[in-house]
């Protein structure tokens, strides 16, 4: 089963990679912020599965959550199993 992920985590810095976006790392855990996998990230799936379902539970449908800072973004998007972070140099 990782290596299934690791070759979806792949596909997706790969794609992120074509259209330009320098991808730092990314993070995928379930709705209770348990890591599935994750690559080049040390920070806790708890609370990236928390936002997920806060903005879901405001907005009443899933949603992708943009998080920026001077140098950084992350990007959460909650599927129906799911929580993927894609953690990124902020675009310019």
């Amino acid at each position: 089963m990782d290596k299934k992920f690791e070759a979806l985590v792949d596909s997706a810095i790969e794609k992120f990679t074509i259209v330009g976006v320098e991808v730092k790392g990314v993070l995928v855990c379930d709705k209770s912020g348990l890591t599935l996998t994750s690559k080049d990230v040390t920070i806790s799936p708890g609370p990236v599965a928390c936002l997920a379902e806060l903005a879901a539970s405001l907005s009443g449908r899933r949603t992708t959550v943009c998080l920026e800072h001077n140098e950084n973004q992350v990007l959460i998007h909650q599927t129906d199993k799911a929580v993927v972070a894609v953690y990124t140099n902020n675009a310019t």
